[in-house]
């Protein structure tokens, strides 16, 4: 994700509004009375813009992970990802934001480890397939359901349904990011086992303690007199 500043048409506005102004009531064809449209249509640009900054929404950059086929799966699972959050946005219950939460989280941190690594596509084959798009339609057909106004005993027992599978389903996400980390875990693991290997033949243990100098031996003796 990314930040973009719209800014406002309406000081552009106002500043044009000037010159029409100026046009019905002054000879804005003299040339001073062109400069001062000129100053004051600035003047009301500048202030306007205090008044009306724009502003700032965030939308997902394009992919460029090197691969087109790879580009196009983050764009689209991006995109669902997007529904996912505003639909976070148009439910008030905190349980069911909070487990939305942890699926765009999980989601935005995969996509960003397939864009650096295309090669890995094939790992989240699952998720891309079936478990984001089957998320993105649930909710999808809950803001439907909670938007009917209907307080029947189908509409109430469908939502409770996805209510109660978005625990599984934030789970699902986490577990998917995770398996992402599995070579990263398996390469510190092998350093680990390189490094106790080579302390090993030099002698050291883990468990060891490095030898005592004559003062600290000469201290502790003294200690215990």
């Amino acid at each position: 994700m990314k930040t973009v500043k719209i800014k406002s048409a309406i000081p552009l506005y106002l500043a044009a509004l000037i010159w029409l102004l100026f046009g019905l009531f002054a000879p804005i064809y003299e040339l001073l009375f062109i400069i001062i449209a000129a100053c004051v249509s600035v003047a009301v640009y500048l202030v306007a813009s205090v008044f009306f900054p724009g502003r700032t929404v965030e939308v997902d950059a394009k992919p460029d992970s090197g691969d087109e086929a790879v580009n196009a799966q983050i764009a689209e699972g991006r995109a669902a990802l997007h529904n996912l959050r505003e639909a976070d946005k148009a439910i008030a219950d905190e349980a069911i934001s909070a487990r939305l939460k942890r699926m765009t989280d999980a989601g935005g941190k995969i996509f960003d480890i397939l864009e650096k690594e295309p090669s890995r596509a094939g790992e989240v084959r699952r998720f891309m397939n079936y478990y984001l798009p089957t998320s993105d339609k649930l909710l999808t057909q809950y803001r439907e359901l909670d938007g009917s106004g209907s307080q029947g005993e189908n509409v109430r027992g469908a939502m409770t349904v996805v209510e109660n599978s978005l625990e599984m389903i934030a789970v699902a996400f986490e577990r998917q990011l995770d398996s992402l980390y599995r070579h990263e875990a398996m390469d510190i693991q092998t350093d680990i086992d390189v490094l106790e290997t080579m302390l090993a033949a030099d002698g050291i243990r883990p468990e060891s303690k490095p030898e005592e100098t004559a003062s600290e031996k000469k201290e502790e003796e003294q200690a215990h007199v």
